[in-house]
């Protein structure tokens, strides 16, 4: 099964953050690089002036800063100025039902204690074409890297371990066949 696109991922703001960039029940642990005061935010009331979070892992998109995630990166990090924040991990999920706008929506919340969950570890490359671990039947990267480790000793994409896999059948003497 190919990993389906969630229409807020299209329709919703694609520079920050948001419900779309969170797997089912996923909560993500990420360090703060660094908050930009004043940066300057385009939303469907227009332009305006707001505090963002930066964060040090790549491709996680910036955070908007409202007083509840405010209040609650306050707390994790012990200190009410954003200065203090850089370096301090933080845990994001996605709370439901939440009134806002005039709607009930869905939002990335900060959990208000240090981080539960482990940060995600990057998932390798193909150690043989060094290319993205695509696995087959719907699994997922990090599935495919822990089998293929399990199987042949480092992680490959699915077209290299059906290679390696061919080579080793190639290898075996037949039935019958003495060497």
């Amino acid at each position: 099964m190919a990993e389906k696109t969630h229409w807020k991922k299209i329709v919703s703001d694609p520079n920050f953050i948001g419900e779309a960039d969170f797997r089912e029940g996923e909560e993500k642990v990420l360090t703060l690089d660094y908050v930009n005061c004043s940066e300057t935010i385009t939303t469907a009331e227009g332009k305006s002036q707001k505090a963002v979070a930066h964060w040090k892992e790549p491709g996680n998109k910036p955070m908007i800063l409202n007083v509840e995630r405010s209040k609650a990166m306050e707390k994790v990090a012990g200190s009410p100025y954003f200065e203090d924040w850089a370096g301090v991990s933080f845990q994001l999920y996605i709370k439901k039902g939440i009134k806002a706008f005039g709607d009930t929506v869905n939002a990335v919340r900060v959990r208000p204690y240090k981080p539960r969950v482990q940060a995600e570890t990057p998932i390798p490359k193909c150690t043989d074409c060094g290319g993205d671990l695509v696995p087959p039947q719907g699994k997922d990267a990090k599935w495919m890297a822990a089998y293929t480790t399990k199987h042949y000793g480092v992680p490959l994409c699915a077209a290299c371990a059906q290679k390696r896999k061919q080579a080793a059948e190639a290898s075996q003497p037949a039935e019958g066949e003495v060497l």
